[in-house]
């Protein structure tokens, strides 16, 4: 694969760029001379694919899709693939779907964002590589989701054991899954 200069880092519902691991690894990942970009949604009571959309387009439209990685927690990782739905630029180097939902969950508030946002059958050709990582105990994402993905997708589902919605503040592993493209 292609050498990574960027990350783009999508943060979840109700999150923001401080929240949970997201700082933590912007900065370990510019100790090692990538520049990331962690993109602030907002806090809507309702989160709006639309916005969302917007958000990241502005972020990435100055990238190299080749030189780039990225990353989606909880909805911000059902945001990318729907997102990438009728991508017409390069593939990325790689995605990472962290604790995403597949569907909205049965929660109203999240209805409208999934409603609107469609994964297309050619989001596979988007990015060079996929990986799926959920937790075996995810109070909000059930495992079975990340399975959904890779059907999708394709890609490699990895499950971690006993970690929650992955929100901790330090994920050295996904570090090293992003330092090894």
């Amino acid at each position: 694969m292609g050498k990574i200069k960027n990350v783009v880092i999508a943060h979840c519902y109700g999150c923001d760029p401080s929240s949970h691991w997201f700082p933590w690894l912007k900065k370990e990942l510019e100790k090692e001379g990538i520049k990331v970009f962690v993109p602030n949604f907002g806090q809507d009571e309702v989160p709006s694919f639309e916005k969302w959309t917007l958000v990241l387009e502005a972020i990435l439209k100055d990238l190299n899709p080749v030189e780039t990685v990225l990353i989606g927690h909880s909805l911000g990782g059902a945001l990318i693939p729907r997102f990438l739905s009728g991508w017409k630029g390069e593939p990325f180097l790689a995605v990472f779907l962290v604790a995403a939902p597949f569907d909205g969950l049965g929660w109203p508030t999240l209805r409208p964002f999934f409603k609107k946002g469609v994964i297309s059958d050619d989001v596979r050709g988007c990015a060079k590589k996929f990986f799926i990582i959920n937790s075996d105990n995810d109070p909000y994402v059930p495992l079975d989701h990340g399975y959904k993905y890779q059907e999708v997708l394709g890609g490699e589902v990895i499950v971690e054991k006993g970690k929650e919605h992955l929100w901790q503040e330090e994920y050295g592993k996904l570090k090293e899954m992003v330092m090894g493209i």
